[in-house]
């Protein structure tokens, strides 16, 4: 298949760049390009701090899968980006009613997906942005991705957003990071728990459940004018939407954190402004889990 042939050579050139970012064995840094990330091979197991810089010309955000003994980023290429990938040219090109996605999706997918755990990763950022996450990695191989869509279309981890991460059996003392803010997530609610002011805050995000089905909740940070409708930006957020998740972004995203396994805590820090955000789950703000929050 050509977009497969394709996929092969923008992964191998992605992996080709020398990971520059500084990094300590609890601290990292992962820099975004268009379409590459830079990152380190190797962390050890425990806390980690990841300062996620995008330095491309378009939004990027991490989300960090870690892939069941045996299978490695060639695997996850092939068998789960692919698939998504033309499930989302069905729904480009051919027509596909968004009711049929995960119809058309489900029997391509291979029976390791279901092992497949999401262990976090940061919300959307725009070119020249930069976020921390903190999360508790344990042993395995890990794949980093990015799924926006470019201006074209085309899902960045099909240009070449996907690497390898090796999370060692050696343990990192580093200890979680103190939270000022709160977040826990349900089905069906986001709670909210602190003094959201202007300036820096560190936020833990506590995952209790995810749905049955679906992919689970996540939480993108987002600020929006006053007059903004939310079904709109739930609309557009939608990975299933013509136009959602793609370049140029209409809302200005301040980070976040990405899907996360239920009974799982991690931490993200942003700076707010005065002004209007919504926080929101990607696959579930349309469920209730969402704040609409204005800061004085």
């Amino acid at each position: 298949m050509v977009i497969s042939a394709v996929l092969t050579y923008q992964l191998s050139h992605a992996q080709s760049h020398s990971p520059n970012a500084n990094h300590s064995d609890h601290n990292i840094t992962i820099l975004a390009e268009d379409y590459a990330f830079q990152a380190p091979d190797r962390v050890p197991t425990g806390w980690t701090t990841i300062r996620y810089e995008n330095h491309g010309n378009e939004p990027h955000f991490l989300m960090i899968a870690k892939v069941p003994e045996g299978k490695n980023l060639d695997d996850y290429a092939s068998n789960i980006v692919m698939p998504f990938n033309e499930v989302w040219y069905a729904l480009r090109d051919d027509g596909l009613d968004q009711e049929l996605v995960f119809e058309k999706l489900g029997p391509n997918l291979p029976e390791w997906f279901a092992e497949v755990e999401f262990v976090g990763g940061t919300g959307i950022i725009h070119p020249g942005a930069n976020t921390e996450v903190t999360l508790n990695l344990t042993p395995g191989t890990h794949i980093l991705e990015c799924y926006f869509k470019n201006e074209e279309g085309e899902l960045h981890s099909v240009e070449g957003m996907l690497r390898e991460l090796t999370v060692a059996e050696s343990q990192s003392d580093a200890a979680a990071p103190e939270a000022d803010i709160n977040i826990t997530l349900t089905n069906f609610e986001m709670d909210i728990e602190g003094d959201l002011k202007p300036g820096k805050h560190t936020f833990s995000v506590h995952l209790v459940e995810n749905p049955e089905q679906g992919f689970g909740h996540n939480v993108h940070v987002i600020r929006v004018d006053d007059d903004t409708q939310v079904e709109e930006v739930l609309r557009w957020i939608n990975f299933t939407e013509i136009d959602g998740l793609r370049t140029p972004s209409p809302y200005t995203f301040s980070g976040g954190m990405h899907l996360m396994p239920a009974g799982e805590t991690a931490y993200f820090t942003t700076e707010l402004e005065p002004g209007r955000y919504l926080f929101l789950s990607e696959y579930t703000g349309h469920l209730g889990v969402m704040r609409d929050i204005t800061i004085e």
